[in-house]
C-alpha cells in the first residue's frame, strides 16, 4: 500500500489550481435565490444526454452506464431560496416523471425542455417514458457550504478543483488520520481510494466526486472507514464505475453521514454503503443509486467471511438510523440486513421517512431470486434481529416489497450459510408504508424452523396500490409455517391484540404487559436494569430481556398480561430453549389468576436441547383486571435455562393456514385432507420431507401455504371452535407457472358452497396474481370450512399458494 502524504496531495492540488483556476464555484444571484455551479474538470466522464441550467447557471453533467448499457447522468450545485431548473432532453421522448413524488414538484414542458422550481435544497430524478432502466438524470441541490476549511490548515487535506487519477498506482491510498479533515472541493474529481483506519474525530466532506474505475489489490472501494469512531461524511458524491462496493464502514461507531450521494449504476455489486459490525450510525438526507444493495448491514467474524464462525463472536450491529433519504437499486435490495449475519445481534435499526424511487431484483435473473426486496432481512447465519423499524416509507416502483428469511446459501449457492447456531427475527415493525407502481410488491415471511422463526411482526397502515392491508390473507403475503404472531392493522382501529415481543418495554404495565417472578406466595414485579437492559428478579440470573428471552431461577419467571376489558381471548405462542449447552431443561404453564389454563395439570417440560419447543394455544374468558401468567420454571436446576417465550393475546381469535401449519391433524383447528365432496380422507405427515401427503403421489400440502392436487383434490379443513361470525380472506394463485393447464378452487361450509357462487374458480397455469376472496360467514361451533384445490385437466405444475385467514370479528 502506498500512502499519499499531506505535502504530496497539496502539490497535486496546487497544480490543479494553476491549470484550472476557473473551476471554483461562483455564486450567481437570481430573482429569488442563488446558485453555485461547479465546472467539471477535463478528464472526468461526462454526459451530453441532457442540458441543465439552474437559474441562469449551466450545470455540468457527469455520466456512467447502467446494467442495460444506458447512460445515467448526474450533476450538482448549491442553492438558496427558490430557483428555476431547466432540463433539455437531447433525444426524443414521450412522457416524463420527476421523482420522488413526495416533493410535489409542478413542472411544464415546451418541446424537449422541462422546467420546474426548487424551493430549497433537495435531490430530483428524471425518468423518461416510464423506463427506469433507460437514460435517466439525477440532480443534487445542496445548501451552500458555509464552513469551507483553509487549504493551509495543517489538519486539512484539501483537494481543490481538478482531475486526479491514481488508477496507474492502484495501491495508492489517501489516508485520513485522527483529528484530520479531508475536503474535496466542488469541481474536483478524484479517481482513487480514501481510507480512515483506527482513527477518531475525522471528517470527509466537500462537494466533489470520488470515483474508482479500477480494482485495487488492497481495499476495493473508493471510501473505507475501518475501526474508527466519531467520523463525519457529507456533501460529496461517490461513483464506483466497476462492479464492486462503493463505500465500506467496518467495526466503526459514532458515524454521521449527511448529504452523501452515491451514483454507482454499473452492474453489479456496486453496494452504496455497507456497514459491517458497527453501531451508532446515522445516515441522513442522502441519495443512493446502485446496482446492488443501496445499504447492507452485515456481520463478519473472520475477514473475508468463514461460514463456520459463531455469530455470537461478532460485534453487534445496533443503534443505526437511515432517514430522510432517497434510494434507487437496479439490483438486489434497497436495504439489506445480511446476507452475511455474523453479528451477536442486530438491534434498534430504524429506516425513517425515506423515498424508494426504484427497486429491481436482477438484470440477468429477474423473478428467480426469492430474497431480493426493498426491505430485506436475509440471515445466512443464526443470530438475533430485534427492534427493527421501517416507518414512513414511500415506494414508487418495486418488484418484491419485503423479505424476512433465514437461508442456507446465497447467490445460487456461491456464499454458504450456517444455521447450526440459534437465531430469530422478532420485533419488526412496518408502519405507514405506501407502495405503488408495477411489480408484485410481495411480502415474503419465511422462517427456518419452529426454533428459528419469523415472529412478532407488525404491519400498521401499510398500503399497496391504494389499498390498506387488513390481514395475512391479503394478496401480497407469502408466508410459510415458521412465521408466528403477525399483526396487520390500521392505527385508527382499537387495539385488540397484544404481542410480547413487539410490546416489550422497560416500564411495567406498558401495553398491558408485566414482568414478574413467583416468590412462592405471590407474583412480584421484577426491577428494570438500565445498565443491562433487562428485567431482573431477586436472584443472579432470573430475568427477562428483549424481545422474548426469559430465564428462571429459584423463583419462577412469569410474563404477565393484564386484561383491559371483559371478553374472550386467544392466548397463543411458542416456547423453546435458546441456550442448549447443558442443564436439564425448563417447564412452562399458563395461569389465569389462580386457575391453570394449560396444560390441564402440572407442567409442560421443554428438554435441555429442545430448540423447537412447544406451541400453545388457549381460548379463555377474561374479565377486566384478570391476569394471565405465562410461567417458566427451572425444572431441576437453573443452568443454561435461557428460553425464548413468544406470546400473543388477542380478543379477536385468528387462524391462518400458514402460521398454524402443524405436523398433526387438528392442530389450531386445521385438518389436511384429500378427496372430493362425497368423501374426504386424512393425509399423513411425512417427517422426512416435512409434507402432508395423500395416497396419490402429488396430493401434498407443505411449507404453510403451498398445495398440490392429484387425481383427488387437496383440501384444508378448518373446524370452528366456537359460535360467531368470521371473516375469511385469502388469495389463491399459481406458485409454479412453468406449465400445465391450471387449477381450480372453491370454499365450502359443511356441504354448502360459499365461493365462488357455483362451480369452480379457475386459475390459469401462469396466473401468479390469482384470485382473492373476502367472505363474512356465520359459524356454529363444529362447523367445517373446506378449502378445496383441484387439478384442471392434468396435474402438471399445479403447485398453488393458498393460505386462508379466518378472523372472529
Amino acid at each position: 500500500m502506498k500512502n499519499i502524504g499531506l505535502r504530496f496531495v497539496r502539490l497535486l492540488i496546487a497544480a490543479a489550481l494553476f491549470v484550472a483556476p476557473l473551476a471554483f464555484g461562483v455564486p450567481a444571484t437570481h430573482a429569488a435565490g442563488t446558485v453555485t455551479a461547479y465546472a467539471a474538470p477535463t478528464g472526468a466522464p461526462r454526459s451530453s444526454d441532457f442540458t441543465v441550467t439552474a437559474g441562469s447557471s449551466a450545470i455540468d453533467l457527469y455520466g456512467d452506464n447502467n446494467g442495460w448499457g444506458n447512460k445515467v447522468s448526474y450533476g450538482y450545485f448549491d442553492m438558496t431560496g427558490s430557483i428555476t431548473v431547466s432540463v433539455t432532453v437531447n433525444f426524443s421522448f414521450s412522457s416524463y416523471k420527476l421523482a420522488p413524488a413526495s416533493l410535489g414538484l409542478a413542472s411544464t414542458r415546451s418541446g424537449n425542455t422541462i422546467q420546474f422550481t426548487l424551493n430549497g435544497p433537495t435531490n430530483v430524478s428524471l425518468i423518461l417514458d416510464g423506463n427506469y432502466q433507460g437514460r435517466t438524470l439525477h440532480l443534487f441541490a445542496s445548501a451552500p457550504d458555509t464552513s469551507v476549511p483553509s487549504p493551509s490548515d495543517p489538519n486539512v487535506i484539501y483537494i481543490g478543483p481538478g482531475y486526479y487519477d491514481y488508477s496507474s498506482t492502484p495501491t495508492t491510498t489517501i489516508t485520513v488520520g485522527s483529528g484530520k479533515t479531508l475536503y474535496i472541493a466542488g469541481g474536483a474529481f478524484l479517481n482513487g481510494h480514501i481510507e480512515v483506519r483506527g482513527a477518531s474525530n475525522v471528517a470527509i466532506r466537500g462537494r466533489g466526486i470520488v470515483s474508482m474505475n479500477y480494482t485495487s489489490t488492497y481495499l476495493n472501494q473508493p471510501i473505507s472507514i475501518l475501526s474508527s469512531t466519531n467520523v463525519q461524511m457529507s456533501g460529496i458524491i461517490v461513483d464506483r464505475r466497476i462492479g464492486s462496493w462503493s463505500s465500506l464502514m467496518d467495526n466503526s461507531s459514532q458515524v454521521s453521514v449527511t448529504d452523501y450521494k452515491v451514483v454507482s449504476p454499473t452492474y453489479a455489486s456496486t453496494d452504496g454503503l455497507n456497514l459491517v459490525n458497527s453501531h451508532d450510525v446515522t445516515i441522513d438526507r442522502s441519495f443512493f443509486r446502485t446496482a446492488d444493495d443501496c445499504i447492507a448491514i452485515k456481520g463478519v467474524v473472520t475477514p473475508g467471511y468463514n461460514a463456520s464462525d459463531n455469530p455470537a463472536s461478532g460485534a453487534p450491529n445496533y443503534n443505526i438510523t437511515i432517514q430522510n433519504s432517497q434510494f434507487w437499486s437496479d439490483a438486489n435490495d434497497v436495504w439489506s440486513l445480511g446476507a452475511e449475519t455474523q453479528a451477536a445481534y442486530y438491534e434498534n435499526i430504524k429506516y425513517l421517512n425515506n423515498d424508494v424511487l426504484y427497486s429491481y431484483d436482477d438484470r440477468d435473473n429477474h423473478g428467480v431470486i426469492q430474497d431480493r426486496a426493498v426491505m430485506d432481512i436475509t440471515a445466512l447465519n443464526g443470530t438475533q434481529f430485534r427492534n427493527i423499524l421501517y416507518q414512513d416509507i414511500r415506494v414508487e416502483q418495486s418488484v418484491r416489497l419485503v423479505n424476512l428469511s433465514f437461508a442456507d446459501s446465497f447467490w445460487f449457492g456461491s456464499l454458504p450459510g450456517n444455521q447450526s447456531f440459534p437465531g430469530l427475527i422478532s420485533g419488526v415493525t412496518f408502519r405507514n408504508i405506501t407502495a405503488v407502481g408495477t411489480g408484485s410488491k410481495e411480502i415474503r415471511l419465511w422462517g427456518w424452523d419452529l426454533g428459528k422463526p419469523v415472529s412478532d411482526i407488525l404491519f400498521e397502515d401499510v398500503s399497496i396500490d391504494g389499498q390498506y392491508l387488513t390481514d395475512l390473507g391479503d394478496k401480497p403475503f407469502n408466508v410459510n409455517n415458521y412465521v408466528k404472531n403477525v399483526v396487520v392493522r390500521r392505527s385508527t382501529a382499537p387495539v385488540d391484540t397484544y404481542v410480547g415481543g413487539l410490546d416489550f418495554s422497560s416500564v411495567q404495565g406498558a401495553n398491558q404487559w408485566y414482568y414478574k417472578e413467583w416468590n412462592g406466595s405471590n407474583y412480584a414485579n421484577m426491577t428494570w436494569s438500565a445498565m443491562d437492559r433487562k428485567w431482573k428478579g431477586t436472584g443472579s440470573y432470573i430475568g427477562m430481556w428483549g424481545p422474548n428471552f426469559i430465564h428462571p431461577e429459584s423463583n419462577d419467571a412469569a410474563k404477565a398480561w393484564l386484561a383491559p376489558s371483559t371478553g374472550t381471548v386467544l392466548i397463543k405462542g411458542t416456547a423453546a430453549k435458546w441456550d442448549t449447552g447443558g442443564g436439564d431443561g425448563v417447564r412452562i404453564k399458563i395461569m389465569k389468576n389462580g386457575t391453570q389454563l394449560w396444560p390441564s395439570g402440572g407442567w409442560h417440560t421443554i428438554g435441555a436441547t429442545d430448540r423447537l419447543g412447544v406451541q400453545f394455544g388457549v381460548i379463555a374468558n377474561v374479565a377486566a383486571g384478570d391476569y394471565v401468567y405465562i410461567v417458566v420454571n427451572k425444572n431441576g436446576t437453573d443452568s443454561y435455562d435461557t428460553t425464548v417465550l413468544d406470546a400473543m393475546i388477542t380478543y379477536k381469535p385468528v387462524f391462518n393456514a400458514s402460521t398454524d401449519f402443524l405436523t398433526y391433524q387438528g392442530g389450531w383447528n386445521w385438518n389436511y385432507l384429500q378427496g372430493n365432496a362425497a368423501s374426504y380422507t386424512s393425509m399423513a405427515w411425512n417427517g422426512t420431507d416435512k409434507t402432508w401427503r395423500g395416497t396419490n403421489a402429488w396430493n401434498i400440502i407443505h411449507d404453510g401455504g403451498l398445495m398440490h392436487p392429484d387425481a383427488d383434490a387437496t383440501v384444508r379443513a378448518w373446524t370452528a371452535p366456537s359460535t360467531g361470525t368470521v371473516r375469511v380472506t385469502g388469495n389463491a394463485r399459481k406458485q409454479d407457472a412453468n406449465g400445465g393447464d391450471g387449477v381450480r378452487v372453491k370454499i365450502l361450509k359443511n356441504a354448502a358452497q360459499l365461493w365462488p357462487a357455483s362451480g369452480w374458480q379457475a386459475i390459469a397455469y401462469n396466473d401468479t396474481i390469482g384470485f382473492s376472496h373476502s367472505l363474512t360467514v356465520s359459524v356454529t361451533a363444529g362447523d367445517v370450512l373446506y378449502f378445496v384445490l383441484d387439478k384442471n385437466g392434468n396435474n402438471s405444475y399445479d403447485t398453488t399458494y393458498w393460505s386462508p385467514n379466518i378472523l372472529y370479528t
